[in-house]
């Protein structure tokens, strides 16, 4: 017999939140909720007029499976990376419209959203993309995204493609940052900034007593991706800053996982990997010729760090990175699949380890499908500090995670 993913009472749920939306009293059955998802808002279309069946049920079924797991302390958020915009394929785009189509669906019937992120790459980046062709791919990704994340507080973040440095020879030239923030960065409103250049940020949210900080890692010049001393001793600071909060808990969101690194980086995205095993063992981090220290000021619980870049759904332990070796320790990074129908859900070929002897890449992978609900994939995530889980649920093509916070003593 097939596991029953959801109660009555869940269903009952997600009903009155339609009905609350679109104020009537109306009674649905489980089989027409699908259909009143469309007309929730008079006037407002989605992104494509028409909305196909199959994005209207799968996004529902995502709905029942997160109401069925959320309690008073959850943390739920949407979570997608990696669009890789390219206009001159039709089911690249597509499958783009469709995810924002399915995040507006659920903004709609799914109670108690916290926030949304979008966690870099954009553009395609092919390396003969234009400069032209890239701030299209930006407006036509943020349209989409303005549809999907509406009235709900948002971060987003570049990836190293957005940069579009593949290209520079191609276009002499590349996007650099002042430009890249008015893409990205400035919808990060109601955060507190670091940077209003590079966009880095935090927002607490008080009533979770919880702080999200949104990470910039492809700062940099035209070929190189950093974070740079002064974002790095921003979220060195900020982070001791929470840590003094009994009872708060800390997301991490990035492009680039919070371990990955390349030996010509030297203010590698690893740096980040660097500063919470400080933090979660209490001890003390260097940067820009200043110590912080982590000694009795890493209170707030790290809940885990939400990237992008992988393309997959691998979720492990962070390694804290050096030359002598690497060492695990109990904070978890959770890849945020990709939404580009073209991308698979490796890094490497899974032959041994990616870089610095850590693997990113899963031997499990998926399969796209156009004209489905599998012509892409994002992810809502829901974290439940009380239990010690999070659980992740996958809209389109992949699978569902329940992770589990690890603990530990410092």
């Amino acid at each position: 017999m097939a596991k029953k993913l959801y109660e009555e009472t869940d269903v009952q749920a997600v009903a009155t939140a339609i009905r609350l939306k679109n104020g009537t009293s109306t009674s649905y059955k489980l089989s027409e909720m699908a259909s009143a998802i469309e007309g929730l808002k008079t006037g407002e279309n989605f992104v494509q007029t028409e909305v196909p069946d199959y994005v209207k049920a799968a996004a529902l079924e995502v709905a029942k499976k997160v109401k069925a797991v959320q309690t008073t302390d959850s943390i739920t958020f949407i979570a997608a990376s990696d669009a890789h915009e390219l206009d001159a394929d039709e089911y690249i785009v597509s499958g783009n419209k469709h995810a924002f189509m399915a995040m507006k669906a659920l903004g709609y019937i799914l109670p108690n959203i916290d926030f949304c992120c979008f966690l870099g790459d954009y553009t395609v980046d092919t390396g003969t993309t234009t400069l032209a062709e890239g701030r299209q791919h930006f407006a036509e990704i943020n349209a989409g995204l303005k549809e999907g994340f509406a009235d709900i507080p948002q971060f987003r973040t570049p990836g190293e493609c957005d940069g579009l440095k593949t290209s520079w020879l191609h276009n002499e030239g590349s996007l650099q940052s002042e430009e890249i923030y008015s893409y990205v960065g400035k919808y990060n409103e109601g955060a507190t900034y670091g940077s209003t250049t590079e966009g880095y940020c935090y927002r607490d949210f008080t009533e979770k007593k919880l702080r999200v900080f949104c990470l910039n890692t492809s700062v940099g010049g035209q070929t190189l991706d950093t974070m740079g001393t002064p974002q790095l001793l921003w979220f060195a600071r900020m982070l001791r800053a929470v840590g003094m909060k009994t009872g708060w808990g800390v997301v991490v969101l990035s492009h680039y996982p919070p371990d990955f690194t390349d030996s010509e980086l030297s203010d590698a995205a690893s740096t980040i990997g660097s500063i919470l095993y400080q933090y979660v063992t209490g001890g003390s981090f260097e940067v820009g010729g200043m110590t912080i220290s982590y000694k009795n000021c890493n209170k707030a619980k790290i809940y885990g760090v939400f990237h992008g870049h992988t393309h997959n759904f691998k979720a492990a332990k962070i390694s804290y990175v050096q030359e002598s070796g690497n060492t695990e320790f109990d904070v978890m990074r959770i890849a945020t699949p990709n939404m580009c129908y073209f991308y698979n859900n490796e890094l490497g070929q899974n032959e041994g380890a990616d870089a610095y002897g850590i693997e990113f890449g899963e031997e499990t992978t998926y399969a796209k499908t156009h004209d489905t609900a599998n012509d892409t994939s994002f992810v809502v995530n829901v974290i439940n500090p009380t239990e010690g889980k999070i659980h992740s649920f996958c809209y389109g093509a992949g699978y569902d995670r329940e992770i589990t916070i690890p603990t530990s003593e410092s």
